[in-house]
């Protein structure tokens, strides 16, 4: 009975996403629709399709996992998340917007960055492309594996036959709209995700007898935020993994996008309080749901089979405490995380693949070509793209599947210190130049890796989320780079301070 009505909630769900991808295909004829939507983004889409694309199923399965394990000095993941997030949409957004438009409309970041840095060879271009392909590709791997571990746990279907599912259901709607009809699903996608959240520990609330019952024997310090659950006080690895998630944000390009495609600045405060409050919502109840999901498992004896995959919380709860067709309801929100995040970093590689990648982009934009690949071609050329990078990230979960946590720390720190400090300075600091743009990225993207492979070390130091190593380390070089090196010309500094008066770069496209 559980899976018949799963299944038909899921199929519900699914045919509205590809309506709405279908209605606003007819509104894409031209890459920038296809990319960017034009840039004609409003508040309240740019809001919660920033927030949602922000969350993944990490976010879902792995968050509420994290506080089941440590209690609730989890608070400090939310608190920085939410920061995060406030951060760059009040010291990014604005500026972004205008100096991406400043620099020849440009769609992607790679492209920002060769305009940006006045890069005539494509080196950063091309760099940055693939750095973010690679952790994009971990990204969307992620997502393939948590939306099998939902099909495994609902259906029984096998981890291969999950993972090709859950590409083929978020590929479809994304191949056929675009931007547009990824932002509109987006925020049909957040407030799903934000019932399931609500409803799920508020009703584990009601249900248990003692929802809040002291663990004093075995975890003493679980309901108390400056310790973790054995009691002993927070260590300076946790502040810093805790930073991480919070850094993370600044270099995340598929949240970063968004704010080159809000329709006007006036639309950026209100975009920026309302992502805001949205995923202080979702991650407090998501940090509800770790801490009373102990108890409430306990009670009906469904505790070891959490304990055994704690990924599996909110899958385990959502069956065992309701009724089929609101259990359908509550594991559709999981869909909707993980095709949240997955859509989006699949438009955004498949663009950068388009785009920034040499060898195609020099077909694909060759005077002899446009006959053949004229503006609407390169949409197809941009599907087809879409569907080749999703094939890779299967084909990772596959062959070397990890758990949600791991590839999304990594490719979420390794995001950030890859492109935070590159970004930050390129936007505010006139004296910033190619090469000290390029040792930021390098050394950002080395850094993270490395903190990314390795585990343990003194006091846990290998063990801190990839974002805050990254970051730390890329912004000073970055500084002593530039200032070791020529000055950037008269031409670039001229849009700088354009960019910074805002009267000419603010204009509409």
């Amino acid at each position: 009975m559980l899976t018949t009505w799963v299944l038909i909630v899921f199929l519900a769900y699914f045919a509205a996403l590809i309506g709405i991808a279908v209605f606003r295909s007819r509104q894409m004829q031209e890459m920038s629709d296809y990319v960017l939507a034009g840039r004609k983004v409003g508040s309240f889409t740019s809001a919660l399709s920033s927030s949602s694309s922000a969350t993944s199923g990490w976010t879902m399965l792995v968050f509420p996992a994290l506080a089941f394990m440590h209690g609730a000095v989890e608070f400090w993941t939310v608190f920085s998340i939410v920061l995060g997030l406030w951060l760059t949409w009040t010291i990014y957004a604005k500026r972004l917007r205008r100096y991406t438009i400043a620099a020849d409309n440009s769609l992607t970041f790679p492209e920002f960055f060769e305009k940006r840095f006045g890069d005539r060879r494509g080196v950063l271009r091309t760099l940055s492309a693939a750095i973010a392909l690679f952790f994009i590709t971990f990204y969307i791997s992620s997502g393939l594996i948590a939306g099998s571990k939902l099909l495994n746990t609902v259906f029984g279907l096998d981890g291969i036959v999950g993972i090709l599912v859950t590409l083929v259901a978020v590929a479809s709607y994304t191949f056929i709209g675009g931007f547009l009809a990824v932002s509109r699903t987006d925020v049909f996608q957040a407030l799903i995700m934000l019932a399931g959240f609500i409803i799920l520990p508020v009703t584990l609330l009601f249900l248990t007898a003692d929802p809040f019952q002291g663990l004093e024997d075995t975890a003493p310090g679980f309901w108390n935020p400056f310790t973790d659950a054995a009691g002993d006080g927070i260590t300076v690895t946790f502040v810093l993994t805790t930073i991480g998630w919070g850094l993370g944000s600044f270099g995340s390009l598929r949240i970063l996008q968004r704010f080159m495609a809000v329709e006007s600045e006036a639309r950026i405060r209100p975009s920026r309080d309302i992502g805001t409050l949205w995923t202080t919502v979702i991650f407090a109840f998501g940090l509800l749901l770790g801490l009373v999901a102990l108890p409430a498992l306990g009670e009906v004896g469904r505790l070891d089979e959490v304990t055994a995959d704690p990924e599996r919380l909110y899958l385990v709860a959502a069956t065992v405490f309701f009724p089929p067709v609101i259990a359908g309801v509550l594991l559709s929100a999981v869909i909707a995380a993980v095709m949240s995040t997955a859509d989006s970093q699949l438009l955004l590689a498949s663009a950068m693949a388009t785009d920034d990648l040499p060898l195609i982009r020099r077909y694909a934009y060759a005077k002899r070509y446009v006959y053949v690949l004229g503006a609407f071609a390169r949409v197809w050329l941009g599907r087809f793209l879409l569907v080749v990078v999703g094939i890779v990230a299967a084909l990772l979960a596959i062959f070397n599947p990890d758990s949600v946590f791991n590839l999304v720390s990594y490719a979420w720190g390794g995001m950030g210190a890859a492109f935070g400090p590159l970004i930050l300075l390129a936007l505010y600091w006139r004296r910033f130049n190619f090469w000290g743009a390029l040792a930021s990225m390098l050394s950002g993207t080395v850094v993270a890796s490395i903190w990314g492979y390795f585990s343990g070390g003194p006091g846990g130091v290998m063990d801190i989320e990839p974002a805050t190593p990254g970051f730390i380390i890329a912004l000073p070089i970055a500084v002593a780079v530039t200032l070791l090196t020529p000055a950037p010309s008269a031409v670039i500094t001229e849009t700088f301070d354009d960019v910074n008066t805002g009267w000419a770069a603010a204009r509409e496209v």
